[in-house]
């Protein structure tokens, strides 16, 4: 596999809120499963050179990510027909252990920390600095170097799961750098309102925050009041969800500091964003368009999810940073379609190695068998298609195959009444999986096409870089609970940034953000100097 500098692993997420569904075509990520699953077998032969001399079953607990109900027949189903292929090949029984996808981190250190049986976890939109420091998940190296090469040949685990220079985590997929940012607006406005024309829309097009004003200003006058322009979401501090203007942060949140890559991508300066005139500039932007309605007066503190408030009828759409192939997942969960608008180029940001990557905590039995699992997703395409998408016949039926591609279908209108559904992308390689329609044949190979066509110079400098916390770690906690005491109200244009700006710096000051980022400078000098 070609090795390459590449960027952070959010968009093998399928469905995580609708932040990661959003494109001009496309669908739930999927694979496909023989309906004679229970007899696929790993070698030509029936047996496995990978399985140990003895007979014995090597029990592995495994963090599986899931809105479903794991007591389902369908979820049973799947996990015995994934355990009689895996203990007839590598003598191991998997034994899922059901968690939501953004506690599994925090749900795992409360296991380990309690001395719980876990082998393998999870860690999704942030850094392992501090479960590195704490010592709850061991190095990886040499176990990957034995039992895991169809992970390094499949994978950008070596370049992204690094910690102060050793690997601790294995990458969730292969496709990195296609995200999208933007607007999704719903296609019934776009076409009543004649945006098109309006904004001299083109494939191509990059929207201002100006022009998003536009179209808000005529929607809003055609719809009248109680019809708002966007939703805010309430737990996130990046300004549109991150797609405001490039930047890199560089602890894994952005109370460590960010690179500013929308003025220079080699410059080495970490900067406060919440000190810089660009984001001063947002918090004016989001204040006005609060005031003239665009933005509803509670958004701040409602306890509704993104989900639930942009399907609503008297809602336009919302900021986005999403996959170009997945709008079908958006299209879904409102019940319409969406146009997506662009706004910054594509870019490859680090953030800090937070990636979505699987450990093995401290708490594992059997690392060695732990990574014979974890590599076993990486080469049975059939172990990674069963846990995605479930059995042929039973959850999705083949409706297109040119003998190198597949389109799957699945057998429910609404996923939620399938006998097993796998939300979250995670599992094995991407690229091995097939599309699932309305996709193209060739879906996957688009999205690498896109991360390789991701020039260098809109790479970050900060690609390898971790951030090792332990010195910082008390001001880096109270610096966050500043940043989500003050963001949602700011993101929400509820408060004046003339008044609240200066008060929101100011306690992150007195927090010791100064001090962070003096900290984060030394550290990032030294790994530059060392490269």
């Amino acid at each position: 596999m070609k090795k390459k500098v590449v960027a952070i692993l959010l968009s093998v997420v399928c469905s995580i809120g609708l932040l990661s569904g959003c494109g001009r075509e496309g669908s739930d990520s999927g694979t496909i499963l023989s309906q004679e699953v229970s007899g696929v077998n790993a070698t030509d032969n029936g047996t496995s050179a990978e399985t140990e001399s003895n007979d014995e079953i090597v029990e592995i607990i495994w963090q599986y990510p899931t809105t479903m109900d794991t007591n389902s027949e369908g979820f049973r189903n799947v996990e015995n027909a994934l355990n009689e292929m895996m203990e007839r090949d590598i003598g191991v029984h998997v034994t899922f252990e059901p968690v939501g996808l953004s506690e599994s981190q925090n749900a795992a250190i409360l296991a380990v920390s309690a001395g719980e049986r876990l082998d393998i976890m999870l860690s999704a939109f942030t850094s392992i600095g501090n479960v590195v420091d704490d010592g709850l998940i061991i190095p990886l190296d040499d176990l990957l170097d034995k039992y895991g090469q169809d992970i390094l040949e499949h994978s950008y685990t070596k370049e992204l799961c690094g910690f102060d220079g050793a690997t601790y985590g294995v990458c969730t997929g292969n496709t990195l750098g296609n995200d999208e940012y933007g607007y999704m607006i719903k296609k019934r406005y776009w076409e009543k309102y004649d945006l098109a024309n309006i904004t001299n829309w083109t494939e191509e097009k990059l929207y201002t925050m100006e022009e998003m004003e536009q179209i808000f200003e005529i929607v809003k006058a055609g719809e009248g009041d109680n019809f708002y322009c966007d939703v805010p979401p309430s737990t996130e501090a990046k300004p549109l969800n991150g797609g405001y203007i490039e930047y890199d942060y560089l602890s894994g949140s952005l109370s460590g500091g960010v690179l500013m890559l929308n003025r220079d991508f080699s410059d080495s300066t970490i900067y406060n964003l919440f000190e810089t005139p660009e984001y001063e500039e947002y918090c004016k932007i989001r204040y006005e368009w609060a005031q003239k309605g665009y933005i509803a007066p509670d958004a701040a503190v409602t306890t509704e999810s993104v989900e639930v408030i942009v399907a609503q009828d008297n809602y336009l759409g919302m900021f986005f940073v999403s996959m170009p192939q997945d709008m079908i997942v958006f299209d879904k969960g409102i019940g319409e379609e969406v146009v997506c608008l662009d706004m910054v180029p594509r870019y490859q940001a680090y953030k800090g190695g937070s990636v979505i990557q699987w450990s093995i905590p401290i708490t594992c039995k059997n690392p060695e068998k732990a990574m014979q699992a974890l590599n076993y997703i990486y080469k049975y395409p059939e172990a990674t298609w069963l846990i995605q998408f479930g059995i042929e016949g039973s959850e999705y039926e083949v409706v297109e195959d040119d003998g190198e591609h597949k389109v799957i279908r699945y057998l429910a209108e609404n996923t939620s009444d399938l006998p097993y559904y796998m939300v979250y992308g995670l599992w094995g390689n991407v690229l091995q999986w097939p599309s699932v329609e309305p996709q193209a044949l060739d879906n996957y190979e688009k999205q690498q096409a896109l991360d390789d066509a991701v020039p260098q110079e809109r790479y970050s400098p900060a690609f390898g870089y971790s951030f090792v916390q332990e010195p910082v770690a008390t001001e880096l906690a109270a610096v966050n609970a500043v940043i989500n005491q003050y963001t949602p109200s700011l993101n929400a244009g509820s408060l004046n940034p003339e008044q609240a700006l200066p008060e929101f710096i100011n306690a992150l000051k007195a927090a010791g953000m100064d001090t962070i980022i003096a900290e984060q400078q030394k550290q990032y000098n030294a790994w530059l100097a060392s490269k």
